[in-house]
């Protein structure tokens, strides 16, 4: 095989790239088959066997306005946000201002630390927020 016809590097990865495709283009089958049978010469992507076959098949699918990118960039975690409701966090702040004897958002985060296991309160879910709600309360009974 020459360097051109190399086989299929990323098999899996490249039929689900075709099928991606061919559901953003808005194919039929008949069509799609159609842009195999003329790019590729195959009848099915997993017919499919070396780079040129799928780079044949891609370019297709370029000419259908199908365009080839990097995936989202997963979305920006403010690094203040919580997981829990805005007013679970808002009541667990204020129990933590009225109970705690160390007041600082770091000692809250300590607090949440021991008593969920999570490491940082974004990864709080509005179940384990009860649980720290619960918890604050029980040391303002003390």
């Amino acid at each position: 095989m020459t360097a051109a016809a190399t086989r299929l590097e990323n098999r899996r990865a490249r039929l689900a790239l075709i099928h991606v495709a061919k559901k953003q283009t808005g194919l039929s089958d008949d069509m799609y088959r159609a842009l195999l049978e003329g790019a590729a010469g195959v009848h099915s992507a997993a017919e499919i066997e070396t780079e040129d076959q799928f780079e044949a098949v891609m370019q297709g699918f370029g000419k259908l306005g199908f365009k080839r990118g990097r995936a989202k960039e997963s979305r920006q975690v403010n690094p203040d946000s919580w997981g829990c409701s805005a007013r679970q966090r808002a009541y667990i702040e204020a129990l933590w201002k009225r109970y705690s004897r160390e007041k600082t958002p770091q000692a809250l985060h300590a607090f949440i630390r021991r008593t969920c296991g999570i490491d940082h309160p974004r990864f709080l879910t509005r179940r384990r927020a009860s649980e720290v709600i619960v918890g604050i309360q029980k040391l303002g009974e003390k």
